[in-house]
């Protein structure tokens, strides 16, 4: 039994639609754990600032967390990308939209 076309047309319309939603809802978290570590390092850089002599415990946390939020950032990035070639695939053009929405530069620490 065949699928006539407007049952097929249907179909790739929900695939593409997944995907391409897939990607929002992937970077979406990616910027909510952006936003909590950078929180946190702001948290402890000023617990830094207010401390006397040496607190290795804060200073390790700060390094962790500025490796945790580079790595992050940098899947972010990719993810963004993909994005970007995943919406040209389709015809898109124009990304400006992309950039404002998901501005992963805004984030730094």
């Amino acid at each position: 039994m065949a699928l006539d076309k407007e049952s097929l047309d249907e179909e790739l319309l929900k695939e593409i639609a997944s995907v391409g939603g897939d990607y929002g809802r992937r970077l979406e978290l990616i910027i909510e754990d952006l936003k909590r570590t950078e929180k946190a390092y702001r948290y402890l850089k000023h617990r830094l600032s207010r401390q006397r002599g040496t607190p290795l415990f804060t200073l390790r946390l700060m390094i962790r967390l500025r490796k945790r939020f580079l790595k992050v950032k940098e899947k972010g990035l990719i993810l963004r990308k993909n994005l970007i070639i995943y919406r040209e695939a389709l015809g898109l053009i124009k990304h400006r939209e992309v950039f404002e929405i998901y501005n992963l530069e805004a984030f730094r620490l």
